[in-house]
């Protein structure tokens, strides 16, 4: 098929420009928000290019120029201040590769192009066409500039614009955005040039040759700034590379990098908005890029009625911006390590408690730390480059914090930063993103120790064997191994209900520290699993410092035998990661004398816990009443001598309680002797029916039928 002629050639002879003011918010666009270190991958325009071509064999020549042999010999490159247009032919030997022709396609072949490539180099600015098979037309593919001249102010025009590489310095292709966003500037260089020089005549020429192409992003520019609308596929030009964004369902604000148009499957097509926060590693602040979206509409829109929005423009950006920084600050007092409980009452969680340690969630979760840009560099990365900045190098095994960084952030800063933070549920026992504003310090139980039904030399001996303070004079006992026997063990026997774990969350509360709780359903049953669990389990407890509690442990320190290796196996796992623990560790059990010998040397405590007598138990029902609010209780002492006869164990009082309670408000009343003896009258019933007896239980009555309370 023949080609058309190609257009012909205009004569850029254009009037003054009238595009001498854009966009206000590129105006106000401060210098910083300008200034960044360019680094982005170079990318060829033309991936089916000649392999024979460079990137300057984006060749140029001139209708009506001198012969061409002899231009390249007199002229230097870039210095004729004029135009070339030049055309994408396919090359006669293989179709799929292509050429640059200077005139129209049945005039030159493939031996013209190594002759006019010098000749065309002469031309101070080329403007690259290829033919668009959809429209049968020729377009614009690429405006090249080959003066040096105009080459280094184009540098100082579009210093800071992210992303750009030297290549693209150089080349611009449709739709032009950079120069879009720094028409003004521009401008105002030009100004500064002294009339009739060469940088002054260059950059005019470069005006004249991109002002017809930039007609219609100037109308938008000037319809954005009249309307504050915009349709959604104009929102590149709306987003300025380095001005801040607000994203406003998460309330967080952004640097604006760039954006890509996308059709994920079962989801409705979008910009994708890369953008840069400030977010803690652990280590140090740095800046974190994030995806933000804003999905595909009809028409126009309001730009502060997106999902994500220019800051500036905003109608309360200035209470924004307060709030952002207000929050920021709290985001900079987090930076460390903290215990602090959360609430949120919307999704009913209460004092639910959270260690805050990036650090710990790089180093023993994903066992990498990420390469943030500096704070410094608020703009300058690729794409691929922001999405690819993780490194695996891990800090000392010592744990040293030796290069954390906590430098206070400026108020810009603070407006960047993230408005949830990283934390670890202690309970749930898995790493959460929760917001800033809804963590607050622990209200810590003061009196949980002194309500232990623990004789008085036996709390004075847990205390002094726990206390964080104990190793402050003196050098701490060692094994003659270096890291083993470094921890303080302790193991706690007796039968249900009697405090074995009340004395454990009681001794984190005393040293404020997490209660990192385990079970044999949290650690598994086979010998490599439970390597596996517990070395993780042992690694962030002494992260955090937390208090290790492994509840019901009969299964991991049952007694070997000859008969069941795999046993054996697990019990030795057990026994050699129990020996180079460093922290404190309290194992619970109910069965003492099952338990291996090998664990008597490993074990610097046991406290083995009694049945509860009728005193225990009365200041038992004593310590749980007490922690109602006044006038919500009415039960006399009489009438706990008489609920200590009831045959309870801690446990079964404290679910007792809990349900007379429910009865207690249902019929607005102080919760009191009644509603616990029905309730207890109903455990009764219960438990004789569990043992296969049907009897009085201490002269109280039979209670009712058909009711079975939680807990027993």
């Amino acid at each position: 098929m023949e080609l058309p002629p190609p257009p012909p050639q205009p004569n850029y002879t254009a009037p003054p420009s009238k595009y001498t003011s854009l966009n206000q918010r590129i105006l106000d666009c401060s210098p910083r928000m300008r200034t960044c270190n360019p680094r982005r991958r170079a990318r060829r325009m033309d991936s089916d290019y000649d392999e024979t071509a460079s990137e300057m064999d984006v060749t140029m020549a001139a209708d009506g120029a001198p012969e061409k042999d002899s231009l390249a010999q007199a002229v230097e490159k870039g210095s004729r201040c004029d135009i070339k247009d030049l055309y994408r032919l396919p090359r006669a030997d293989d179709p799929k590769k292509f050429y640059w022709a200077d005139d129209k396609p049945k005039d030159f072949g493939n031996e013209e192009k190594g002759k006019t490539k010098k000749a065309r180099e002469a031309f101070a600015v080329n403007i690259l066409h290829k033919f668009n098979d959809d429209t049968d037309e020729w377009e614009i593919h690429e405006v090249h500039v080959n003066s040096a001249k105009l080459q280094k102010a184009l540098e100082s025009i579009l210093e800071g614009y992210p992303g750009l590489t030297q290549h693209e310095l150089k080349s611009f292709s449709p739709p032009f955005r950079p120069l879009v966003h720094r028409w003004q500037d521009m401008l105002d260089y030009t100004k500064k040039c002294e009339s009739g020089s060469d940088m002054f005549d260059h950059l005019q020429l470069f005006r004249k040759v991109l002002e017809p192409l930039l007609e219609k992003s100037f109308e938008t520019v000037d319809s954005i700034e009249k309307t504050g609308h915009v349709g959604f596929w104009d929102l590149p030009i709306a987003y300025i590379p380095g001005a801040t964004v607000f994203k406003h369902l998460t309330k967080a604000a952004g640097i604006y990098r760039s954006c890509r148009y996308t059709r994920p499957c079962n989801e409705p097509p979008r910009w994708e908005i890369s953008v840069d926060v400030v977010e803690w590693d652990g280590r140090r602040c740095g800046l974190c890029p994030q995806i933000w979206t804003v999905n595909e509409y009809c028409g126009l829109r309001a730009l502060t009625a997106l999902e994500v929005s220019p800051l500036v423009g905003e109608p309360d950006e200035a209470e924004i911006r307060r709030t952002l920084i207000e929050r920021g600050r709290i985001y900079e007092r987090l930076r460390g390590h903290h215990f602090l409980a959360y609430t949120d009452k919307h999704e009913e969680r209460i004092n639910e408690r959270m260690v805050i340690d990036a650090r710990a969630y790089h180093k023993h979760e994903i066992c990498r730390f990420p390469e943030y840009a500096s704070l410094e560099e608020i703009k300058g990365l690729t794409w691929a480059q922001s999405m690819n900045r993780y490194s695996s190098n891990l800090p000392s095994a010592s744990g040293s914090t030796s290069d954390i960084d906590l430098s206070p952030l400026t108020d810009e800063q603070c407006l960047l930063t993230q408005p949830t933070v990283r934390c670890f549920n202690i309970e749930k026992k898995k790493w959460q993103y929760l917001a800033v504003t809804k963590l607050h310090q622990i209200p810590w139980a003061e009196r949980a120790f002194d309500s232990l039904v623990l004789a008085q030399d036996e709390k004075d001996l847990l205390l002094a064997l726990v206390d964080r303070d104990q190793f402050s004079d003196s050098k701490p006992f060692e094994d003659f191994i270096g890291a083993k026997g470094q921890g303080m063990i302790m193991l706690l026997c007796g039968p249900p209900g009697v405090g074995k774990t009340l004395t454990a969350e009681s001794v984190a509360e005393h040293l404020r520290r997490p209660l990192y709780k385990l079970g044999a359903g949290d650690l598994g049953t086979s010998a490599q699993i439970v390597e596996r669990n517990l070395s993780k389990a042992l690694a962030l407890c002494g992260h955090f410092g937390a208090v290790l509690l492994i509840d019901e442990a009969d299964v991991f320190m049952e007694a070997r035998s000859t008969n069941n290796i795999l046993r054996n196996e697990l019990v030795s796992v057990f026994l050699r990661l129990l020996e180079y623990y460093a922290g404190i560790m309290i194992l619970t059990t109910n069965r003492m004398r099952s338990i291996d010998t090998a664990f008597e040397s490993r074990v610097d405590i046991t406290l083995s816990y009694n049945p509860l007598t009728e005193a225990d138990r009365k200041q038992v029902w004593k310590n749980f009443l007490a922690t109602f609010e006044d006038g919500a209780v009415d039960v006399s002492e009489v009438e706990l001598i008489k609920l200590a006869k009831w045959d309870f164990n801690g446990r079964q009082i404290k679910s007792a309680i809990k349900t007379a309670r429910v009865l207690a408000t249902k019929k607005r009343e102080p919760l009191n002797a009644k509603h616990l003896n029905v309730v207890l009258n109903l455990r009764s019933k219960a438990l004789g029916m569990m043992s296969g007896e049907e009897e009085e239980v201490n002269g109280h009555g039979h209670g009712s039928n058909g009711v079975v309370t939680n807990g027993f």
